[in-house]
């Protein structure tokens, strides 16, 4: 019986090249099939990867630098989404600040806070995710051309500017230092400004001591004052603690391991 040739030199190389890529296919297919057809339920982690997928593949590069979206809608099966309905808003509200995380990491810019929601869609098959992402401005439309705010800190600072706050309120601003991080400054002129670690506050504090929705700053009479919001371990202003006062220019806040210096602009 004479034995069968086995291919040589480069045809070899091209025979193991082929069988490779075979393999590498059925792995990825394998690995990126839909939850549902393996019998598994969607997880969390699913969800979080295909936002940072959908971050990479529409990213879009300005004079602010690279710019990412910052409005995810999450399309699943309504009975994927029911899985999720018992935790839905604090899964959402992570989700978000997995997307300033990554942002920090990546150097992207967000031009508004991000925003993630979960929306049953019967036209979506089980185990999938299709998520649509767009970059919106904090009313929710479109944003095209209007200056980006970047992300280059653990302290996140989003734009609450307001056209009627008093010439007073305008000039008042925070300093923000979280402990082993730059100091971050947050112009102030709303009438309401919200801290705490959660995705929809004002500012945004990446400190585990600090509440998901720590404390306030409200404008009354051309002024501004402190108000602590029930928060797990307290606010202190100038090494006092504190549940609502006055502020004044100089005013150290201390929340967490956060040191927020209140000041007014010459």
């Amino acid at each position: 019986m004479e034995p069968i040739p086995r291919p040589t030199g480069r045809r070899a190389s091209i025979a193991r090249v082929g069988i490779l890529q075979r393999v590498e296919g059925f792995l990825e297919r394998l690995f990126e099939a839909p939850a549902g057809r393996l019998g598994a339920s969607l997880q969390p982690v699913s969800l979080a990867k295909r936002i940072e997928r959908a971050m990479d593949t529409n990213k879009s590069f300005g004079d602010a630098g690279v710019i990412v979206p910052n409005q995810y809608v999450l399309h699943l099966n309504p009975t994927d989404f029911a899985a999720f309905e018992s935790y839905r808003a604090a899964l959402e509200d992570d989700l978000a600040h997995g997307v300033l995380t990554r942002a920090r990491h990546e150097r992207y810019t967000l031009v508004a806070r991000p925003r993630v929601r979960l929306n049953a869609d019967r036209s979506t098959r089980r185990g999938d995710i299709r998520v649509a992402a767009r970059v919106v401005d904090e009313a929710g439309e479109r944003r095209h051309r209007e200056p980006s705010a970047p992300v280059t800190s653990d302290t996140v600072v989003l734009s609450t500017r307001e056209e009627a706050a008093p010439e007073s309120a305008r000039r008042a601003y925070l300093l923000v230092a979280t402990q082993g991080q730059d100091a971050v400054q947050f112009d102030l002129g709303g009438p309401l400004i919200t801290i705490g670690r959660a995705s929809d506050n004002d500012v945004i504090v990446d400190d585990p001591m600090v509440s998901r929705h720590h404390c306030q700053l409200k404008l009354q009479h051309g002024a501004y004052g402190f108000v602590d919001l029930g928060s797990r371990n307290g606010s202190m202003v100038n090494g006092q603690t504190v549940q609502e006062v006055a502020l004044g220019p100089g005013d150290i806040i201390q929340v967490g391991s956060t040191t927020i210096e209140f000041g007014i602009h010459g």
